[in-house]
């Protein structure tokens, strides 16, 4: 602008010279006037970042020389969302400064960063800030035209498997299921476990082989195996960049897990059943028989990078609302993957802001120490987990893991079957204080 503002400067001053050097001057001033306005304006036009094409896009998460996709939506209005089969994940904390953008992702500690490359391509990295360490993983999008997702109105194959991870290690080795559902070559589904779901996973289904992926904000899933006959061989499944494992299956639609309910239980019931937490404030908070006495209460065992745990406070959330004035409590405890108490329960509070929960939760240390808080309890194995105490103060029954809503019918049984057991301990209530003539 100083370039431009001198040169009609210099074109007013011409026009007091002699007329023949006057009409010379103007006219080179003139010039000059419109190449700086020119050049200008390139700078702007390059200045400014180049807006995506609303469309779709594959996002490729770059795990070793393992490419993990994921689709992604952009909007008319610029807003992005993130699509696992028929869950769709708004991202509306999308900001740009240039052609950098930064996404914070909603309910998770996690963001996404980078640049627009062009109308039609972007790239960057996920971050996940909940961990004590730096853990990133690098992504490239460009616009896919071939993106059709798989309508379920449509006739699909059901194929279910029974199948085990981590085979060959005694420690790791777990068992699960494969709801999988199949339309040419597109496949949706998700893998039941002992603690909980996979949540909505989507991919391809050759004949030859199998993929599916998901990315929910927290976890970025991928399962990949070969097919042969009724079997999947060579399967190798990727959670990030931090846990690789060797898996396969078979067909078998009448393969079972474990009960839940039978996981986790009171192993010494001489210890009364009470832990310490700590509250919002940080002051040390004890609960015991005096605390359940007279109510039906949920002690919630979760943590806000589990989407599991969320899935679950979403119905715990619609339970509380239809019980909450009939006698039911809930206490939500964290174990985050800090210690740090600040910074994890400051997240914590977050996360329930957005799922629109009042009722406070808890701190109760670090991921891995929940059996530590439970000395009468076997082994806490999965976040989360709800230990359901009567008005009595006795533990009733404690539900190991949650089946989400990307698992169907079980989630609608899952979500069923809780319902009824608090139902009935909220009758069990109601009726000693009826015969007691309360």
């Amino acid at each position: 602008m100083r370039m431009v503002c001198y040169s009609l400067l210099h074109l007013r001053r011409t026009i007091f010279r002699p007329p023949f050097l006057n009409l010379i001057n103007q006219l080179t001033a003139i010039v000059t006037a419109i190449i700086v306005l020119t050049s200008c304006s390139d700078v702007q036009q390059s200045d400014a970042h180049p807006s995506l094409a609303a469309g779709e896009y594959l996002m490729q998460f770059q795990v070793g020389e393992t490419e993990i996709p994921v689709r992604l939506t952009v909007h008319s209005n610029n807003q992005w969302s993130i699509h696992n089969w028929t869950e769709r994940i708004m991202l509306d904390s999308v900001t740009f400064n240039g052609n950098k953008f930064h996404v914070m992702m909603p309910l998770f500690n996690t963001s996404l960063e980078g640049i627009i490359e062009s109308d039609s391509s972007f790239k960057g990295s996920w971050t996940d800030h909940s961990r004590d360490s730096i853990y990133t993983i690098p992504f490239v999008a460009k616009v896919d035209h071939n993106s059709v997702p798989m309508s379920m109105e449509a006739e699909v194959d059901t194929l279910i498997y029974e199948a085990v991870f981590s085979p060959d290690s005694e420690e790791d080795r777990s068992n699960a299921i494969g709801k999988f559902y199949i339309k040419g070559n597109h496949v949706v589904g998700t893998f039941l476990t002992e603690s909980g779901d996979y949540r909505f996973l989507e991919g391809s289904h050759t004949g030859e082989s199998l993929h599916l992926s998901a990315f929910d904000g927290t976890h970025l899933f991928y399962f990949c195996a070969n097919v042969k006959d009724n079997e999947l061989t060579d399967g190798h499944f990727y959670s990030g960049n931090h846990w690789q494992e060797d898996w396969h299956a078979k067909l078998n639609d009448k393969a079972r897990l474990r009960n839940p309910d039978s996981l986790t239980y009171v192993a010494k019931e001489r210890i009364p059943f009470a832990f310490h937490v700590k509250n919002a404030s940080g002051d040390s908070v004890l609960f015991d028989s005096t605390s359940f006495a007279g109510k039906t209460t949920v002690v919630q065992l979760f943590g806000s990078w589990c989407p599991n745990c969320t899935d679950e406070s979403i119905f715990l959330k619609e339970l509380y609302g239809k019980y909450h004035e009939k006698g039911l409590e809930i206490i939500p405890v964290a174990f985050e993957r800090t210690e740090e108490f600040s910074s994890a329960m400051t997240f914590v509070q977050e996360q329930f802001n957005q799922l629109g929960l009042t009722y406070p939760p808890y701190f109760g240390g670090k991921k891995g120490t929940a059996s530590d808080m439970f000395p009468m309890l076997s082994k806490i194995l999965s976040y989360p987990t709800l230990i359901i105490v009567d008005h009595n103060g006795r533990v009733r029954k404690i539900h190991t893991g949650f089946y989400g809503p990307g698992t169907g019918e079980d989630y609608t049984k899952n979500c069923g079957e809780l319902s009824h057991f608090i139902e009935d301990l909220i009758s069990e209530k109601s009726l000693e204080n009826k015969n007691a003539g309360l």
